[in-house]
């Protein structure tokens, strides 16, 4: 009886796949048109088109060397699928030709915490339809973008700082430090807004503050770090009001620190 034959694609390496223009415009997206690891754009004009400076790498290696898979042996992988998207970044062409030859260790633990970092955050900023907030907040940040007085300002009695007993290790100093400003500065002046708020659209105050609450503990059952849940309420509140400033977006999300629906 002759040995069964072993099926041709049993032993063959995964082929390189042909990235459609939409996954590479996810690529760019993702990077924000930015090489992730030297700052090159990695889009030029040239006779009214765009050209690619960029290309699509694998993070995990497409068919690595028995050198390289007993490098990353013990590394965590986005995707088990080397070319399912996950486990692609766009860099520069120099840059990419430096991370493949030699592989380092460290080099893959960089460019697998920066493509994480993006996979989490898109993945919060899915969540964002999801989570409505009134839009009479927005007086309040007009207010504080346009109207706000420093000369009548009262500050918060630091005493009355709530900050020191809700703040943990994964808040950064210069975060917190940040944070205790806005708060001590702000804190009296927003209040008064959304009293002034109140007057105009009765309750409005409870529907904002227990939709903030809402979203801060969505994004808290799933991450520990304060300091990634304050940049992505700032973010969140800032695109839910039509691209708000970002910098009084972040105000009102301290005040809400010292108000008790965050951290």
């Amino acid at each position: 009886m002759k040995p069964k034959k072993k099926n041709s694609t049993e032993n063959e390496e995964p082929k390189r796949k042909k990235l459609t223009p939409n996954q590479n415009a996810i690529l760019l997206a993702e990077v924000e048109n930015m090489c992730p690891l030297c700052s090159k754009p990695l889009m030029y004009e040239k006779n009214g088109k765009n050209e690619k400076l960029y290309e699509g790498a694998h993070i995990y290696p497409l068919n690595p060397t028995e050198e390289e898979k007993e490098l990353l042996k013990d590394e965590e992988r986005l995707h088990e699928d080397v070319n399912n998207l996950q486990n692609y970044i766009a860099l520069c062409v120099d840059c990419h030709t430096k991370f493949d030859n030699p592989r380092t260790v460290e080099e893959y633990r960089k460019l697998f915490s920066i493509k994480k970092n993006i996979l989490i955050k898109n993945q919060t900023r899915a969540k964002y339809i999801d989570y409505q907030i009134e839009t009479e907040i927005k007086e309040v940040i007009a207010k504080l973008v346009e109207e706000f007085n420093e000369g009548a300002i009262k500050t918060l009695n630091m005493s009355a700082l709530k900050l020191d007993e809700k703040a943990d290790e994964t808040l950064s100093r210069i975060t917190k430090s940040r944070i205790r400003n806005e708060i001590i500065e702000y804190y009296l002046y927003i209040k008064e807004q959304f009293a002034q708020l109140d007057s105009q659209y009765p309750k409005s105050f409870n529907a904002i503050s227990s939709q903030v609450k809402s979203f801060h503990d969505s994004l808290s059952r799933k991450e520990s770090s304060q300091e990634v849940i304050y940049a992505q309420l700032t973010e969140w509140l800032s695109k839910k009001t039509e691209n708000s400033s970002l910098g009084a977006c972040s105000i009102i999300i301290s005040f809400f620190i010292q108000n008790c629906e965050v951290f």
